[in-house]
């Protein structure tokens, strides 16, 4: 019989005082209305007064790199066909060149594509759409923009037939991507892919995950300046099982490490094991967590990218026959301070309780004093070292995290590698 089977039947109060009277001891029954659903909760991090904090600025500076997740609505115009729409696109960044005209490039394209329709003169358009935001334009009275960029496309089937969607990334961007294919009615729908950086680019990287917010599997295409790398079929590996997608800018003079290597599982597993009633259940899964937004437990900082440390424990329930299955959470936020250095910082923390009738109060506890804000210091105490052994290499300017071990394909279960590009912070990177 299984726990919960068990448990059930524990409702019983005759039953449970039965129980009761073999331990000699006595717990109230638990009301009737408790929960048999796996519950989480989320709680910010107080400040470590030892470990400097991101300022404004910091955060400002760190998020202006990141481009912003598309919509749906970002494909559509009331009142305008596609054609017309991607015509008005092209004429307005002929006229001014900007990152928000090159987004509205990419919607019009998308619009077309995501239809599956074709025809010589939507191809030709197309085609020349796509060329235009890879020359090098310069801004009328401004300067300093140019055109240069990277792209990705997907499509429906493989060698590249069928319905598409076409990602761009211009204007020194580092990344953007799509959260939901879902949202564009491609979900799951993914059989080939190809990839492209511009000539005069240093290259890109093009990721496609089997879950939403990029999560799950992943497989990699990986261009230098000037090269197109094609997968005329993702195989059984991600045929069809494709969620979100990502497409980054490699910068020059970049070094990468997984955290992994800078934090070890065991030292992980210490903190925990130090803790009452807690005891291991299983490694300790370093992973990521991109632009969260509030859902399943996760924080709401959708400008942000998380080194995730998920931890699996059993806890032990005083005065119960049955122990708990939890997971504790912290998300840790890397940045870049203006005089170059990488620094770490304990966000938030959090846990999730499988379901049963105590799982309210297994997570009262976690969350508790005695819980897991004990540990904090701990963490806080692990970051340090590991951002000294980054900061050897350094200075940085800018810092940013790849899924797994960017392997060319992999589970974002697997780690998460962060990349550091070596030079002085300067502006703010752009916001497209």
């Amino acid at each position: 019989m299984k726990k919960k089977e068990l448990e059930t039947l524990l409702m019983d109060c005759d039953r449970l005082k039965v129980l009761c009277e073999q331990m000699h001891r006595c717990r109230p029954c638990p009301p009737g209305s408790a929960s048999a659903r796996p519950k989480t909760r989320l709680q910010q991090a107080p400040r470590d007064p030892q470990t400097p904090g991101p300022t404004p600025e910091d955060i400002r500076y760190n998020r202006g790199f990141l481009g912003l997740p598309y919509k749906k609505a970002d494909l559509f115009r009331s009142g305008m066909s596609a054609e017309e729409q991607l015509r008005q696109a092209v004429e307005q960044y002929r006229t001014e060149p900007s990152a928000k005209g090159a987004v509205f490039i990419e919607m019009a394209i998308n619009r077309i594509a995501i239809s599956g329709h074709s025809d010589k003169e939507l191809d030709r358009l197309v085609k020349d759409a796509k060329d235009l935001l890879s020359e090098k334009l310069k801004r009328k009275g401004k300067g300093g923009f140019k055109g240069d960029n990277v792209t990705g496309t997907i499509y429906q089937h493989s060698d590249f037939h069928g319905a598409s969607l076409f990602l761009n990334l211009s204007l020194g961007g580092l990344l953007t991507g799509f959260l939901n294919l879902g949202a564009f009615n491609f979900n799951d729908r993914v059989s080939s892919a190809e990839h492209m950086a511009s000539a005069d680019e240093v290259g890109g990287r093009l990721f496609l995950f089997q879950n939403d917010r990029f999560f799950g599997r992943y497989v990699k295409l990986d261009a230098d300046g000037g090269e197109n790398p094609k997968l005329s079929s993702l195989g059984s590996f991600m045929n069809d099982r494709t969620s979100s997608v990502l497409i980054y800018r490699k910068s020059a003079d970049e070094v990468s490490a997984a955290v992994g290597d800078l934090v070890s599982a065991g030292q992980i597993t210490d903190v925990i094991s130090s803790q009452d009633r807690l005891s291991s259940r299983g490694d300790p899964i370093l992973t990521w967590d991109l632009f969260p937004d509030g859902k399943d437990g996760h924080p709401n900082e959708t400008g942000k990218m998380y080194v995730y440390v998920r931890i699996p424990v059993t806890v032990d329930v005083p005065d119960w026959p049955f122990d708990y299955d939890a997971e504790i959470r912290f998300w840790i936020y890397l940045f870049v301070t203006q005089d170059g250095r990488l620094h770490g910082q304990l966000e938030y923390f959090g846990a999730w309780v499988e379901g049963g009738l105590l799982t309210d109060a297994v997570l009262a506890f976690l969350m508790g004093p005695q819980g897991i804000v004990t540990a904090l210091g701990q963490v806080n105490g692990l970051l340090g070292p590991a951002t000294d052994i980054a900061n050897a290499s350094g200075p940085f300017s800018n810092a940013y995290l790849l899924p797994g071990r960017n392997e060319d394909r992999g589970n974002t279960d697997d780690d998460v590698t962060i990349v550091l590009v070596k030079g002085m912070p300067s502006g703010p990177g752009p916001i497209l």
